[in-house]
C-alpha cells in the first residue's frame, strides 16, 4: 500500500514502534522521528539511529525531547528520510526478520521492500509527515517540521511554491520563525576551516561550457566544502571522501539545476553500476560502498560535465 491514508492506519494499529533514521540524522530525519513520537505519545514509540547531526543535536535540545527506549520487541518498524537499508549503517540489523515495515521517504528512488510507504517528491521529509499527522497544531511538532523543512533546502534556497505553502500552514502566532531559521547557524570551526583550505590545494577544475565543475577529495565536512566551493563560484561541486566508507557527495547550484543536471540521478545511477548506493535530491546527492572507487568518481564526473555541455551518454 502507498498512500497517507495507509500509513496513518500502520502508525494507528501499531503499539511498539521503532523509528530508524538514516546515519548522522539531521533535523528532515530527526525532526520527522520527534513529530511522531511525540503524535503518538500515549504508545511505546523509541527512535534509532547510527548517530546525529550536530544540527539535529541542537534540535533535539531545543526541544527538549528524548529518543525514547521500547519497553519490549517492537511490533512495527517505520523507516524516515532513508532511500535504502545501507544509509542506515548500524541500525541495518535492525530490520532483520521484521515483517511490518513502513517507510516514508521524499527521495526519487527506493531500495526498501516494505508493506506500507507514502512516497513522493517533495524538498524534504517534513512535508510528508505532516500530512501523515494530519496537520496537528502542536507548537512542538510543528516546529521540529519548520526545522526540516529549513535545513533541507539550504534555508530556503532550493524551497519551491509547495514549500512556501507548506510552511505558511505551519507558522503561527505561537511559532518564532526567525528563530528557528537562525537556529542553525553555527560559527565555522578552525577544523571546518583547515578541511577547508585542505580542499582548495587539491581540487581540479573542469570547464564545461561556460559552466565550472570542481572536484576535490577531503577527509571530513564533505558538505560544508562543497556549499563553500558552490559559493566561490563553482556550478558543480564534487567531493570525494576515501577515508569514511568511501563516499562521493554532489552539489549542484542553479545554474546546473536548469541545465538539467540531477545528481540524484546521477548518483543512483553510479551506485547500482558500482554495486553501491547512491541517491539524494537533483541539487544534492551522494555515492558510498562502491566496488571501485576511482571509476565510480571519474563517471559522476564524466556525466556531469556531459550533461552541462549539452549531452548525455
Amino acid at each position: 500500500m502507498s498512500s497517507c491514508e495507509s500509513m496513518r492506519l500502520f502508525l494507528e494499529k501499531s503499539r511498539h514502534l521503532l523509528i530508524l533514521c538514516h546515519s548522522n540524522a539531521d533535523p528532515d530525519a530527526l525532526g520527522c522521528a520527534l513529530s511522531i513520537k511525540r503524535h503518538y505519545s500515549k504508545k511505546d514509540v523509541s527512535i534509532r539511529c547510527d548517530g546525529i547531526s550536530r544540527s539535529a543535536s541542537l534540535l533535539l535540545q531545543e526541544l527538549d525531547e528524548s529518543l525514547g527506549v521500547l519497553s519490549v520487541a517492537p511490533d512495527a518498524i517505520l523507516v524516515l528520510d532513508t532511500s535504502s537499508p545501507a544509509l542506515l549503517e548500524g541500525c541495518k540489523d535492525l530490520l532483520a526478520g521484521t515483517d511490518n515495515l513502513a517507510v516514508i521517504d521524499h527521495h526519487a528512488t527506493t531500495a526498501f521492500d516494505a508493506s506500507v510507504t507514502y512516497r513522493r517528491c517533495a524538498t524534504s521529509n517534513a512535508e510528508l509527515v505532516w500530512e501523515v499527522l494530519g496537520k496537528p497544531r502542536d507548537p512542538v511538532i510543528r516546529t521540529a517540521l519548520i526545522a526540516g523543512i529549513v535545513t533541507d533546502t539550504g534555508h530556503l534556497r532550493y524551497a519551491t511554491r509547495d514549500t512556501f505553502a507548506t510552511l505558511s500552514e505551519m507558522v503561527g502566532d505561537d511559532i518564532n520563525f526567525q528563530y528557528i531559521y537562525t537556529m542553525f547557524r553555527e560559527e565555522v570551526s578552525y577544523s571546518q576551516r583547515i578541511a577547508l583550505f585542505k580542499a582548495l590545494q587539491r581540487m581540479r577544475v573542469v570547464r564545461a561550457g561556460s559552466y565550472i565543475v570542481v572536484k576535490t577529495s577531503i577527509g571530513s565536512f564533505e558538505s560544508f566544502i562543497a556549499r563553500n566551493i558552490l559559493n566561490l563560484g563553482a556550478d558543480v561541486a564534487i567531493i570525494v571522501n576515501d577515508k569514511k566508507g568511501q563516499r562521493i557527495v554532489g552539489r549542484a547550484g542553479t545554474r546546473a539545476i536548469e541545465r538539467g543536471v540531477d545528481l540524484s540521478a546521477i548518483m543512483h545511477e553510479v551506485g547500482l553500476e558500482f554495486d553501491g548506493d547512491g541517491g539524494g535530491h537533483p541539487p544534492a546527492a551522494g555515492a558510498k560502498n562502491v566496488s571501485d572507487f576511482k571509476s565510480a568518481t571519474d563517471r559522476v564526473l564524466d556525466t556531469v560535465v556531459t550533461m552541462l555541455r549539452g549531452k548525455r551518454k
